[in-house]
């Protein structure tokens, strides 16, 4: 599971890489095998009314589902891939334990009406 990171203002260097790989592990590590891809973009936005200037957007493909996408305010970087990654958890668990597993490789026996009725 390796993320694409994309930076917009902020410079991401091997510190911020890693502490991002190190949360996504963490808390993302039991769905690894349901997730085909992730998708990382950290910006730097002039909030400052708000006081919260980095946002942390995180993008989690799965499967056959409809992409979970969180976004995420604080005033440092660090802080808002925290809170990010853990809204990112809750949302794949809660979309993981509603999801239901239909076996594609079984057909019915036999059809009641024609399958193809011209």
């Amino acid at each position: 599971m390796e993320p694409t990171i994309i930076t917009k203002g902020i410079k991401a260097g091997e510190a911020v890489q890693e502490y991002i790989m190190e949360r996504l592990n963490a808390m993302l590590s039991h769905a690894q095998n349901s997730i085909n891809y992730i998708t990382v973009r950290l910006s730097d936005t002039n909030r400052i009314k708000s006081g919260f200037k980095k946002r942390c957007l995180i993008q989690l493909v799965l499967p056959g589902m409809s992409p979970i996408v969180v976004t995420e305010f604080a005033a440092d970087v660090k802080g808002a891939i925290d809170s990010a990654t853990r809204r990112a958890s809750r949302l794949l668990n809660k979309t993981m334990s509603k999801a239901k597993y239909i076996p594609h490789d079984t057909l019915p026996l036999y059809f009641n009406k024609p399958f193809l009725a011209i």
